[in-house]
């Protein structure tokens, strides 16, 4: 009998654990949709290229294509939080880049001198966008579209509409260089001490912020979720390391694109400025009666994307180790579709940058992953726009989404099982006599309409009790 009891309680921890897993999973599906999108198609297509997907040596070049996309991803998620859109950054970003190999290369200007003429430029043009949207209020995309033609034409300019080459080591660092390794057995070491580091970060971090919480009398999320989360970032990490490690360690690339993110993640979750962005996009009109100057909050966020597109147009042109009047087609386009695919909301308000470089991932793991399975080219842009649908059909389903507790539903339906059983009979009996009454035309219809109005009524009443329930309601902690 001990035995039994045993394997039924462990039985009960098993299945409680994958309840509470469904819960978070349902209950934050709009956040955890697209890395569970990513995760297919990394599976989808290392079967299809036997693995090749997500070798060591495409996995790396697969980051490095994408870390210009996730830094305009990220000032995009800005601007659609705001309900603002921009579509001059492509071009913008290309023009700042060109600005910048054009003044070192042909015009012999020292690196910092280059970059701070471009970012003076970017800064004007920034807030130029913001203050024509916020104070003139002429549509963010008449403003952005016009910005995208005029900045096509002055790339042409500087571009004097042909190829220029970079030779300078700044570009060639940082396009095509890594940090220094430290070969061990094969491996980087630097890197592995960079990604324990991470890991140990990662780990002590969220047991920090659940002690801060519980201080605070916050409520955190329950002890086995942490866990779970904690292992899966842990494993993800690590394979990440792994691949890093065991091909020429971690690029330049990469490295300004993780600084980028956590600078923008941490402004927008523990600062004030982040708040008043979401306050602005969540509603505008009550953000300017609680004191928040839209305006002001407008033309930041255009000088940031402004700022965000001039360190990808300088990271493009020196990945590619070139400058042209062809680089800029698009760019606004992935950018803007990664915010997407990420869950920001078209509706303004919602938004994590971090997501929006798990779309831009996303979006070149396909371009990627096709070529590498031998997909017909003119199938790209077909899928690409596909899933950039879908994800804003999934965001509008998952809009409103209610929390759900399937362990308290588990324990309601135990305690209110028989209730449910009950009204659940008494809702098809009524059913039953309302059919044969209106069958034989009977004089009293009506009463058999309202009982059957009754029963159903106390059929919902019923579930919506059991839907609604928590875990807590029924144990006591």
């Amino acid at each position: 009998m001990n035995i039994l009891k045993t394997i039924k309680k462990v039985g009960w921890i098993i299945q409680k654990y994958f309840l509470t897993l469904m819960s978070m999973i349902r209950t934050n599906i709009r956040d955890y949709g697209m890395f569970i999108a990513l995760f297919v198609i990394f599976i989808t297509f290392s079967f299809m290229t036997d693995w090749i997907f997500l070798g060591a040596i495409n996995f790396t070049n697969l980051l490095n294509q994408t870390a210009y996309v996730s830094v305009l991803a990220v000032g995009m998620t800005l601007v659609i939080v705001t309900r603002q859109i921009d579509l001059s950054v492509g071009y913008i970003g290309a023009f700042l880049g060109a600005y910048v190999v054009v003044g070192v290369e042909n015009l012999g200007q020292p690196v910092w001198l280059a970059l701070l003429g471009a970012l003076v430029i970017t800064v004007i043009v920034g807030a130029g966008k913001g203050i024509l949207v916020a104070k003139i209020k002429v549509p963010a995309f008449v403003v952005t579209l016009a910005g995208m033609f005029i900045f096509k034409g002055l790339l042409m300019f500087r571009t004097n509409n042909r190829t220029i080459p970079t030779t300078h080591s700044f570009f060639k660092n940082l396009g095509i260089g890594y940090l220094p390794t430290f070969d061990v057995g094969g491996y980087d070491l630097i890197t592995i001490v960079i990604g324990g580091l991470g890991i140990l970060l990662l780990i002590f971090g969220g047991i920090n912020t659940r002690r801060k919480n519980q201080k605070l009398n916050i409520p955190n999320e329950k002890l086995e979720l942490f866990i779970t989360k904690t292992v899966v970032m842990t494993l993800i990490l690590g394979y990440l390391i792994y691949t890093f490690a065991s091909f020429r360690g971690i690029s330049y690339l990469l490295l300004v694109t993780v600084v980028v993110v956590v600078i923008y993640h941490f402004m927008t979750t523990k600062t004030t400025l982040g708040r008043r962005i979401y306050a602005v996009g969540g509603n505008p009109d009550a953000a300017e009666l609680s004191g928040i100057s839209v305006e002001k909050i407008l033309v930041i966020v255009f000088i940031s994307m402004g700022i965000l597109a001039l360190i990808s147009g300088v990271m493009y042109a020196s990945r590619l180790q070139n400058t042209s009047p062809n680089h800029g087609p698009f760019w606004e386009l992935y950018a803007i579709a990664a915010a997407f695919i990420g869950g920001t909301s078209a509706a303004g308000g919602v938004g994590k940058v971090i997501n929006a470089v798990i779309g831009s991932v996303v979006i070149m793991s396909l371009k990627n992953g096709m070529a590498l399975a031998g997909v017909d080219a003119n199938l790209e842009p077909i899928i690409l726009g596909s899933v950039l649908l879908l994800a804003v059909i999934f965001d509008i389903f998952t809009r409103n989404v209610r929390p759900i507790d399937y362990v308290g539903i588990h324990y309601a339906k135990q305690k209110f099982g028989d209730e449910l059983r009950s009204a659940q009979e008494a809702f098809r009996q009524a059913k039953i006599n309302l059919r044969k009454a209106k069958k034989e035309d009977l004089d009293d219809v009506i009463e058999y309409e309202y009982a059957f109005t009754n029963a159903q009524g106390e059929l919902n009443k019923i579930k919506d009790k059991i839907r609604v329930a928590k875990e807590e309601d029924f144990v006591k902690k």
